[in-house]
């Protein structure tokens, strides 16, 4: 079973409010090979039901490197593939991206967030509130 699974509609109201679901999740090279193989049932398993009407479809971004690193994805050398799962509300498609790459890279980049994890959104740049203000209201 994937770990990390993460309902990010749950976790800020914003995406809540959205037309669409959005969810992350991280699996071993072996759990993607079973996900490849029924992905409408390897999402139900974690909880996200994808109506049979919605198709389901997958990008991996490093294919290359996955099979390398992860030949047959039979591997378990510390090889994870982490997945972005999109759509399903408004839209008949629900889209996930895969990225794999080494265990030994979780938490080693500093990322710049765009905004404190206690708040839902980025503040508006200074650049665009004097733009905004600029504009005449409508009517």
């Amino acid at each position: 079973m994937p770990t990390k699974i993460v309902d990010l509609s749950a976790r800020s109201q914003i995406i809540r409010d959205e037309p669409f679901h959005v969810h992350f999740w991280e699996c071993t090279p072996n759990e993607y090979r079973k996900f490849i193989g029924a992905p409408r049932a390897f999402l139900q398993a974690m909880g996200i039901k994808i109506p049979r009407d919605c198709r389901i479809e997958t990008t991996i971004e490093n294919h290359d490197w996955l099979g390398d690193h992860a030949p047959g994805m039979a591997s378990d050398n510390g090889t994870i593939i982490c997945n972005v799962g999109g759509g399903n509300v408004a839209r008949s498609v629900y889209r996930i991206v895969s990225y794999g790459h080494d265990h030994s890279t979780v938490g080693k980049y500093r990322k710049q967030l765009l905004h404190s994890p206690d708040v839902q959104e980025a503040a508006m740049p200074k650049a665009r509130r004097k733009a905004a203000k600029k504009r005449p209201a409508k009517r």
